[in-house]
């Protein structure tokens, strides 16, 4: 069982707080406003570690590192790529703080300082940023104070004005001063224990070589020697010394002599594989946080549309509508999807795209039987539902050349896989038939309204959604109070038998899902047509509902769902949710640049002589950040594969201090030395060349990236509080 302090920390689906805030004056310097990414500590963001930066302050970091830099500015430009690095993830998920040290004139007499020395040097050291204000009666941390520390280096000049020689580097007192420092914090905040007890780590920025205290001998003697303190703090405090080199092969020595002892396997000559290692080590921190259960307060919400020909006619159903002029462009270009994605008070600003898990049915006619699930449950997914509505989608010639031209129209049904975010999602394309009717030439005709058939197809659906989710390895798991609900749309009178539309919906209502009924357009405010959807809303209601006019226009449809949301969510939210569950972002599938454009045709010269299977077309919109687990993005989120992670280790100390679980290759022993188709789904083609697209391929990728995971940049970046982000491989092809 992993460790799980403050209740929960903010990680997989939070939407977080990505803003900083001001700080207060930390060591007599005024801080600026913090990186992006910085999520101020709270009751939903796990415990930050203690990070403590020890930067060489001798004279000898004035010597040039390279042809254009001393050591002391490139010591100083990677403490800046520490907080500044992966839009300030280091500086945002830990605690800061910088003390430089120097040596001490007379290690006898307290007080005491280096002449000609104006940065504050006392007794060899300067705490520039603390963690915390020490006289405070609660010891509060300053949060985010990443850019306290560039301020403050940026204040403080070269080590005496830049004179070659002056002050020495008496880095065992740094040590000792560090790890006086870190038993202090524990000390003043002893509630930090257990699960909550914050992880401290050491990063020295060093030239290297190190004096005795009064810098009369250097690398001499041994009792200066800083690496048996690091050892100590690692072997009995479980703090590991990070060390970054920017001295010369000797100073190297040394430095790597340090980082051995300290338990991290060797120093580094580069800053990113500084922050890299410090990276890794804030994941191992994370891995030992389980996440809350947040899945099952998202309800799952099936919309079932009419698939009738009247959605695509005008003018009381007397002929078809031109592009953008019917009911079924309605659903699709200012409907559904635009309602989940519309932001409202109810949830804190956020949409309903954020909580809530959907899918889609269709039904039409019953001879042929034209019921199927568009899509299944699954979140992320409102931004399909344009690309499956859209009548270009399912148009191909020699069937159809203009989707808008009129009757008759033969439609070639497409299958899509979405492979990410979440599970693989098989999607399917729709339009109503629009053959021709000698009766009504200029309309669409031959697809019916028998509802009866899409509630029985989502009331049979229901069992199998219900038991897929419930299983303890299920993507997006549910449980017994997950609720479920039905939103079906329909836009006149229904060709079914009143018993059997009623049957469904009573059943369904006596088993928890609740039916909201949308009327949609002119036809639905016609006489039979109102009494019957009146009808249908307390059928599916157990009484309590009436059904909600939408009318013809964008405005009235994205106001019935309005109204239909916040009902639903005024009941979702009267479940106790844990505090820190939050939503998801679903970035790219919802928002990503092909939403809204139909995926390419597929090439007529394939083999089968109808069509074929497009290429990956990849979307990785931009999120604010980055991904969470399993999910492909763009953005500069951290790193931690092999490559990097691997130059600094942290080994396991020797006694039974809490471990930093890393790889044991740079563990020192005790003598310093290093160790080792649907159910109930019918044909859906009425022309008979309809086939099922079968189910999503193998490369599909699994999991939804609710949780951390152990390794890369997934679970990283979801400490800035993401969820689901980025559309993946599509894989088109016909039904």
């Amino acid at each position: 069982m992993k460790e799980t302090s403050r209740g929960w920390k903010r990680l997989g689906l939070q939407l977080g707080v990505l803003a900083g805030a001001g700080l207060a004056l930390v060591g007599g310097v005024e801080t600026s406003r913090a990186g992006p990414v910085c999520v101020e500590e709270g009751q939903c963001t796990f415990t930050k570690p203690v990070f403590l930066i020890a930067l060489d302050y001798s004279t000898a970091m004035n010597e040039m590192f390279d042809a254009d830099e001393t050591r002391w500015q490139r010591a100083v430009a990677a403490v800046q790529a520490i907080v500044d690095g992966d839009n300030g993830y280091i500086q945002g998920n830990s605690m800061l703080a910088l003390m430089r040290f120097g040596h001490d004139p007379d290690a006898d007499q307290p007080g005491t300082t280096i002449a000609g020395d104006a940065s504050g040097l006392v007794d060899g050291q300067k705490v520039d940023v603390p963690w915390y204000d020490g006289l405070a009666p609660d010891k509060a941390y300053y949060q985010c104070n990443g850019e306290a520390v560039k301020a403050a280096l940026a204040a403080v000049p070269p080590p005496l004005a830049g004179a070659p020689t002056g002050i020495g580097a008496w880095t065992g007192g740094a040590m000792e001063r560090a790890k006086a420092l870190f038993a202090e914090v524990k000390a003043d905040h002893p509630e930090e224990v257990g699960p909550d007890a914050r992880r401290p780590a050491l990063i020295v920025i060093t030239q290297g070589e190190w004096t005795d205290p009064e810098n009369t001998q250097v690398l001499q003697p041994p009792a200066a020697d800083p690496a048996p303190v690091a050892l100590d703090m690692w072997n009995n405090a479980a703090i590991p010394t990070f060390v970054l080199s920017v001295g010369d092969a000797v100073g190297t020595a040394e430095a790597k002599g340090l980082a051995l002892a300290g338990g991290t396997g060797q120093a580094v000559t580069e800053a990113s594989l500084l922050g890299d290692a410090l990276k890794a080590e804030l994941q191992k921190i994370i891995d030992q946080i389980e996440p809350p259960i947040c899945a099952p307060a998202w309800p799952r919400v099936m919309f079932i549309l009419d698939g009738s020909s009247s959605m695509l006619n005008v003018m009381g159903d007397s002929v078809h509508g031109a592009m953008g002029q019917t009911r079924w462009d309605l659903l699709r270009t200012g409907g559904i999807e635009q309602a989940l994605g519309t932001s409202t008070p109810l949830l804190n600003g956020f949409s309903f795209a954020t909580w809530s898990v959907v899918g889609a049915a269709v039904f039409g006619d019953d001879a042929p039987a034209e019921q199927k699930l568009l899509v299944d449950y699954a979140p992320c997914r409102a931004g399909v539902f344009h690309w499956a509505l859209d009548p270009q989608t399912s148009c191909e010639a020699p069937g159809c050349v203009d989707p808008w031209g009129g009757p008759p129209i033969a439609w070639t049904f497409q299958t899509d896989e979405i492979e990410l975010p979440g599970p693989a999602t098989v999607v399917k394309s729709h339009v109503p038939r629009c053959d021709l009717d000698a009766q009504k030439p200029g309309a669409c005709s031959g697809s019916g309204a028998f509802v009866h058939l899409g509630l029985e197809l989502v009331q049979g659906h229901l069992a199998e959604a219900r038991a897929s989710c419930m299983a303890v390895d299920a993507p997006v798991i549910c449980d017994a109070q997950t609720k479920f609900y039905n939103v079906l749309i329909m836009d006149g009178a229904y060709d079914s038998d009143d018993a059997a539309v009623q049957a469904s919906l009573e059943q369904m209502a006596s088993d928890g899902v609740r039916t909201y009924v949308v009327g949609l357009g002119e036809l639905a405010a016609l006489p039979e047509a109102v009494e019957q959807l009146t009808n249908m809303a307390a059928w599916g209601s157990g009484g309590s509902l009436d059904f909600f006019a939408a009318g013809d226009s964008q405005v009235e449809l994205q106001a019935a769902f309005a109204a239909i949301f916040e009902h639903m969510f005024e009941e979702v939210t009267q479940t106790p949710i844990d505090p820190c569950c939050s939503g998801l972002y679903c970035g790219g599938l919802d928002e990503g640049n092909d939403v809204g454009e139909p995926d390419p045709l597929p090439d007529p010269s394939d083999s089968d002589g109808t069509s074929s299977t497009t290429g990956e077309a990849t979307s990785t919109t931009e999120a604010p950040v980055t991904s969470t687990t399993d999910v492909s993005t763009t953005s500069a989120g951290p790193t931690t594969d092999a490559s990097t992670t691997d130059t600094l280790t942290t080994g396991t100390p020797t006694t039974d201090a809490p471990t930093t679980d890393g790889p044991t290759s740079g563990a020192p022993t005790t003598d310093g030395q290093p160790g080792t188709s649907a159910p109930g789904e019918s044909g859906d083609e009425p022309t008979g060349t309809d086939s099922d697209g079968g189910a999503p391929g193998s490369d599909a990728q699994a999991g939804c990236g609710c949780t951390s995971g152990a390794q890369g940049e997934g679970t990283l970046v979801s400490l800035v509080g993401l969820g689901l982000l980025g559309l993946g491989g599509r894989r088109r092809r016909a039904e």
